[in-house]
This record gives structure tokens, sequence and C-alpha cells, in this order.
């Protein structure tokens, strides 16, 4: 991590070298940009200015290049949430990305190197799906102007406020809207196709350690947000036992707390192997009853990723995938 004088330095010499442009730059999307600048954003750490279109965007949330990719921005550093150099290979990004995925700009997967943001010469940053903290904040709007997550409870902002907020930051925000209100009428014809959701309750459950434990989400992580837009109602159970958190772990011997209308587990091979076998797990009336919708995480569809990424780029890609599921069901 750097500190001090060092910082200075790098930042002085990225300063020196972005002056000058070159052909490196992204691509731009066709669609009107650029309008309305300077524009003030405010944050959970300030508020941000950011003076004229931005040429080179850098994220350090985990999901903010999806909003910008759906405008046509491609972003030159990214953080690799899942620690496997995945981006690129998510089929919901593979097209956006045209093959030329971003430089990596994090270490061990979680921790901002900020080395390799200073390096991409950026002219923003944004870090709306995070936690960015105080000296972390002031070290990269050392770097350039950088866009923190929003008021509130970290990792549990709305789709439409990331989508919103990016926007605005580049100079997007008719683009934005546009793809906010198509999400939105994807989520308004699966109700109107599952009129039953209404009556459900639903959980979408991290089931990688099943049958050990299970991690089911709250309402509040964008996981649960995702339910909720299909139509489904939440588990008052989990929501209480999660409180202010995205969610809880619960042990082997509360899988009663599973006990819904509609499960959809996120789970690869290894760990349904398991499952399939687990006699607790498998007394449910919820499994014996055949009301599981299971998702791939890190393989296979990768569902289970869409739905935890939650945004206008993946929602589309999550929502084919599980009405397939459902017709199949």
């Amino acid at each position: 991590m750097l500190v001090g004088k060092r910082l200075i330095l790098i930042v002085a010499l990225v300063l020196a070298v972005s002056g000058c442009g070159g052909d490196d730059d992204p691509p731009r999307s066709q669609a009107a940009a650029g309008e309305g600048f300077p524009v003030k954003i405010e944050h959970a750490l300030g508020t941000t200015t950011i003076p004229s279109e931005p040429k080179r965007v850098v994220v350090v949330g985990y999901t903010d290049q999806e909003p910008l990719l759906a405008m046509g921005i491609k972003p030159v550093g990214a953080m690799d949430w899942f620690g496997q150099g995945t981006f690129g290979k998510w089929p919901w990004e593979r097209d956006a990305w045209g093959g030329k995925p971003p430089a990596i700009v994090s270490s061990k997967s979680y921790e901002i190197d900020f080395e390799k943001v200073a390096a991409q010469r950026p002219d923003l940053i944004l870090g709306l799906y995070a936690q960015l903290k105080k000296p972390d904040y002031d070290k990269l709007t050392q770097i350039a102007p950088t866009v923190a997550q929003a008021k509130g409870d970290p990792y549990t902002t709305p789709w439409r406020d990331m989508t919103r907020t990016a926007a605005k930051a580049v100079g997007r925000v008719d683009e934005g809207e546009r793809l906010i209100r198509e999400t939105e009428e994807r989520f308004a014809a699966f109700r109107k196709a599952h009129p039953e959701a209404a009556k459900e309750v639903a959980l979408v459950v991290d089931a990688g350690t099943a049958p050990k434990s299970y991690y089911p989400f709250s309402s509040k992580d964008p996981r649960g947000q995702f339910l909720d837009e299909l139509g489904y109602q939440p588990s008052e159970r989990i929501d209480k036992l999660a409180g202010k958190t995205f969610g809880t772990e619960i042990a082997k011997e509360r899988v009663d707390l599973l006990e819904v209308d509609r499960l959809f587990l996120l789970i690869d091979a290894p760990a349904r192997k398991r499952l399939d076998k687990d006699a607790l797990f498998n007394r449910l009336d919820v499994a014996r009853e055949q009301r599981i919708t299971y998702l791939p995480y890190a393989s296979g569809s990768q569902l289970g990723a869409a739905v935890a990424f939650n945004s206008v780029l993946s929602i589309p890609y999550a929502l084919d995938g599980i009405e397939k599921s459902l017709e199949g069901s």
C-alpha cells in the first residue's frame, strides 16, 4: 500500500504523462456524451466535483464496471472480485469488453493496489459497490476525482441508484435512464408471467459450503433486492437474523430457516452432489416438492454470479436464465 511521498511522486508522474493523451484511450460510445460538466456527486465520504467528461475511468467497486459497460464505456482498470482474472469471462460481460479486459487494480481480490490505479492514468475513479474508508479515499483523490459508495449501509445500494450515479459521473444521464427503463420493463414482464411470486416467500442462498452451512441473503442485499423485483416476498426470519447486515450464516442444524416457498441456491457441482445426499435438507418441503432453482455460481451458466452482480448489464442475462430454469422445474 502506498503512503506519503511515494504516492505523491507517482501521482505527479501520472499527471505528467496523462496530460499528453494517447492512442490507448478507450473508445467511446456513439451516444451523445459529455454534456453538463462540471458535475457534483454526493456520497458517503463527501462531495466530488468532476470537471469534464472522463476519458479514462478506473473502478474500485466490485461491480462498478457494469453500468459503464452497458453505456458503452470500458473502464481502463477494475477490481477482480473473484480473484480469478474473470473479466471478459462473465457471459454477460464478454461481448461488452470486446476482447480487451481492463487492467486489474486489486491485490488479493479485495485490496486496492494504489500503484496500479495510478498507472492507469485515470481522470475518474468510482467506488460505488464498495466500502471505501477515509484513508483509502484520500489516497485515491490524490490520483483523480473519486466517487465513493452512497450513504447508508455498504453493498446495499440499489441498482437504479448505482446506474444513475455512474451515468451522471460520465455525462450519460439520458443513457442511464434508458437502461433503467428497459430493465424495469424486463422485471415487469417477469412479474406478469409469474403472478404466483407475489404470494410466495423466497430466498437466495449461497450454498457453496452445503450441507455444513448456508448463507441466505437478506432483502437489503442486491440478491434480495433482485427477488423483490421479481415480485417475491422476503423471509422475515432471515431479515431479523441478518439485522443491518446483508445476510447471515446458518448451521446445518438450523436448515429449517430455509423452509420457504421458493429457494434460489447459488451452488456449483461439488456442493450440489453433497446436498443431494443430505437427509436433513431433503426433508424440507421446499426440497421434497422441488421448489428449488439451482443457479451455478462459478461454473456453467454462472447465473448465480449474474444475480449477485444485480446490475443493468447482468439482470437481463439473469432473468433469461431463471425463466428457463422455472419453465423446466
